[in-house]
């Protein structure tokens, strides 16, 4: 009997075993789980900030070349404008000289 009581005890401790060993498994699958959540969470933030600042730059960077156009454009005109008046008064002074000539 006391073989058989061994034997017994022995595939109770395996039962234990393996149990224990099954919720073990359980827990390590959940903590990793909950691991992957926590990092899929953080590496979203990281991309949404560097996202966020990229577009923030583009949007700095647009403003400038729109100012910068925009001040080009401005020159361009003044220029324009002191030309024609320049030569508006060359075009007074020939239409004069021709009518007094």
């Amino acid at each position: 009997m006391d073989t058989i009581e061994r034997i017994r005890e022995a595939e109770l401790a395996s039962d234990n075993a393996e149990k224990n060993a099954v919720v073990e498994a359980d827990r390590i699958v959940a903590e990793a789980e909950d691991a992957a959540a926590a990092l899929k969470v953080n590496l979203t933030k990281e991309a949404k900030a560097k996202a966020d600042a990229l577009l923030q730059e583009a949007g700095t960077k647009s403003e400038d070349i729109l100012s910068a156009a925009e001040k080009e454009a401005e020159n361009e005109a003044k220029a324009l404008r002191d030309s024609i008046s320049a030569k508006k008064e060359t075009a007074i002074k020939l239409i004069l000289d021709d009518l007094t000539a």
